[in-house]
């Protein structure tokens, strides 16, 4: 690595950290954490893979498997970091390494401790998809989202959404038989929820459907609320989600809340971001928070934050998905935003190791950027200094509304 490099890398490992997106796991599940529990769950475990039996050759075969791909790569840079050692993770320190973290984590709280102090987290936006508008007991630490999938999605208690949500079932004083007070209780839900101190507004339907929405209609999301989900047909289905997302758009704009969307990486053949433009275009006064790069499609999110005003670009995920794509994608959305200061970022991860490591990938992917545009004269140090500090804690206190400095 060049000097330059070295001098901005050292300078990120000094500033507070603020995260746009976290699932961090509340106090009981961190309690006893393993080594085998981190990896499953986590991006490594998200794809499909465990750890299957406690022999020397299930684990190397899983080390074999999975290192060199990058979600291992920096989960293992993030367990070095939080665990204080640099040697490899093998079948032979397993055992080793997992017993520093079960004794680390003994008591509740310790999580936390290891976010502020090796990974310098301030403040985190969290999304806690499991159980809406929680901040998982540490208001000091977490600020929630308001999750709207279950909401677009289902429209009669048999539906679910992907994370296997219903609004019936988690709020059973919801409305059931008349649409407009089914609205009326959603939207006192979510003033509530902001009135709390909830900071965001939240879709990863892009898991289930396509980002390409209707405008929607009201008349007719009415006439499916509460039917029989076999008397729905796919047309009449995607017309209720398309009125809802909508509804909660013009939701967002009112309670002044950025509205987060994930993008890429779902359901591919639907959630590239161009096919957002419509609404943007629809609803240009509500904050839209463009999610992970819109991975692999990094170069239609700048193109959308080019153009539209109402547009925040969040690298949440993408330096773990892949370190090279994220240079490449921060090199281009410094030069094609307006001011540089609605770039953020988030670690998108459950426990505290897997955010250290999170935390590492982006500081790689900032110092890297940085010290090649310093280095080719784009910009100069002062100027690298100052886009440091905003793409840390920054940029994400201001779109967020937090203190500038946490």
């Amino acid at each position: 690595m060049s000097s330059t490099y070295r001098t901005i890398y050292a300078l990120l490992e000094t500033l507070p950290v603020v995260s746009s997106h976290e699932h961090h796991w509340p106090d009981e599940l961190q309690v006893g954490l393993t080594l085998e529990r981190i990896f499953e769950k986590s991006y490594v475990g998200w794809r499909g893979a465990r750890v299957v039996g406690s022999t020397p050759e299930a684990r190397g075969a899983f080390l074999a498997r999975h290192r060199g791909g990058s979600y291992f790569t920096w989960i293992e840079k993030g367990i070095q970091r939080v665990h204080d050692f640099d040697q490899k993770i093998t079948p032979e320190n397993w055992d080793e390494v997992s017993g520093r973290i079960e004794r680390r984590h003994s008591t509740p709280g310790e999580h936390i401790s290891i976010l502020r102090e090796v990974g310098r987290y301030r403040r985190a936006v969290q999304d806690t998809y499991w159980q809406y508008g929680s901040d998982i007991g540490h208001p000091e630490m977490f600020s929630p989202t308001m999750r709207t999938d279950m909401f677009v999605r289902c429209f009669h208690p048999a539906v679910r959404d992907h994370d296997d949500n219903n609004p019936f079932a988690c709020y059973p004083d919801a409305p059931r038989g008349d649409f407009a007070a089914y609205l009326a209780w959603l939207e006192a839900l979510f003033t509530r929820w902001r009135g709390a101190g909830a900071v965001a507004m939240k879709s990863a339907s892009a898991y289930e459907r396509s980002l390409g929405y209707g405008p929607g209609d009201l008349r007719a999301a009415a006439a499916v609320f509460g039917r029989a989900p076999e008397t729905v047909d796919g047309e009449a289905r995607a017309a209720y989600e398309e009125t809802m997302f909508n509804w909660f758009c013009a939701l967002a704009a009112k309670l002044d809340a950025p509205f987060q969307v994930h993008m890429g990486l779902g359901q591919l053949t639907g959630s590239r971001p161009m096919l957002f433009a419509p609404t943007l275009d629809r609803h240009p006064r509500t904050r839209f928070v463009l999610f992970h790069m819109g991975y692999p499609w990094y170069p239609e999110v700048g193109a959308l934050a080019h153009n539209y005003r109402n547009v925040c670009v969040d690298m949440v995920w993408a330096p773990i998905i892949s370190p090279t794509a994220a240079i490449s994608a921060l090199h281009q959305y410094i030069e094609v935003t307006r001011t540089n200061d609605l770039i953020a970022w988030g670690s998108d991860t459950w426990t505290s190791e897997d955010a250290v490591g999170a935390l590492l990938a982006w500081q790689h992917v900032v110092a890297t950027v940085l010290a090649e545009k310093v280095e080719n004269g784009y910009i100069d140090m002062a100027d690298a200094e100052r886009l440091a500090r905003r793409l840390m804690y920054e940029n994400a206190a201001k779109i967020y509304g937090f203190a500038e400095r946490p």
